[in-house]
């Protein structure tokens, strides 16, 4: 399993496929395997780099804080390991605002941006969720009841309302390795502290913006007021909640795909 260090951590990552580099940023608690099939679909045509950020898949938990600038140190360490630069960035939820946080502190490493389910600073409802979450894990409360929870904010309401579905991403869920409760809950202050508000206006890769049309996470809303940060981003949103780039697979790879295109004409 490749690793490297970074500020006394072993962190975890991946890489495949070939041509132009793509660093893929995960939602909080998620490890690399929550991309599924987009992994493999995106390593058609670029080089994929995939990152467990700390505190969560096969990356170390050190004692918080974390911050989304701290996490994103680690990724620009990772590029410096692997020699890489500069990259495309693609980063869901955390992973989103872990990638604002890159483009600002190595505009020279960062190719483009696509920011999905993102915001310049979450709002007041998203924070205390999030925090109820933490409390949550910290707790210790069973695993399967806690994605059950977090299910019924992510998906939409399609989704929602086939048992077959939410049985399925439960599985998917449990499947995947359990961040540690001070992993996450490190994630979690992260994703809570966030903001760029007053900075985003000095990003300046190209940047596509994603939203969930039924986002009861990070509101379309907020995605959008990032978007109109951002000197010259784009915005879209496709249906689905929170967890639109995989209920909205095929139109979440098509709008990724096309969008890198671009910048690498």
């Amino acid at each position: 399993m490749p690793t490297f260090h970074s500020s006394g951590a072993s962190l975890h990552y991946e890489t495949r496929g070939t041509g132009s580099p793509l660093l893929l940023l995960n939602g909080l608690g998620l490890d690399l395997s929550s991309w599924g099939p987009h992994a493999d679909a995106l390593a058609r045509h670029h080089r994929v780099v995939l990152l467990d950020a700390r505190g969560a898949g096969g990356s170390e938990s050190p004692e918080p804080p974390y911050s989304t600038a701290r996490l994103a140190e680690d990724a620009l360490s990772l590029l410096e390991d692997l020699a890489l630069g500069p990259v495309h960035v693609v980063g869901l939820s955390l992973g989103g605002l872990v990638a604002q946080e890159l483009a600002l502190l190595a505009p020279d490493r960062v190719k483009s941006l696509v920011l999905a389910a993102s915001a310049a600073r979450l709002g007041a409802r998203s924070r205390r969720l999030i925090d109820a979450w933490r409390r949550l894990v910290l707790a210790g409360v069973d695993r399967e009841a806690f994605c059950r929870e977090q299910l019924a904010w992510v998906l939409g309401d399609d989704a929602l309302d086939q048992d077959a579905t939410v049985e399925g991403w439960t599985r998917a869920l449990l499947g995947g390795p359990a961040p540690s409760p001070r992993g996450f809950a490190g994630q979690a202050a992260a994703c809570i502290a966030h903001d760029t508000r007053e900075r985003a206006a000095g990003i300046r890769a190209p940047a596509l913006v994603l939203a969930g049309c039924e986002d009861a996470v990070v509101p379309a809303s907020a995605s959008e007021a990032l978007a109109r940060l951002i000197p010259g981003a784009r915005f879209a949103a496709l249906p689905g909640g929170h967890a639109f780039a995989i209920e909205s697979a095929a139109g979440f790879e098509e709008a990724v795909v096309q969008f890198l295109a671009s910048v690498d004409v």
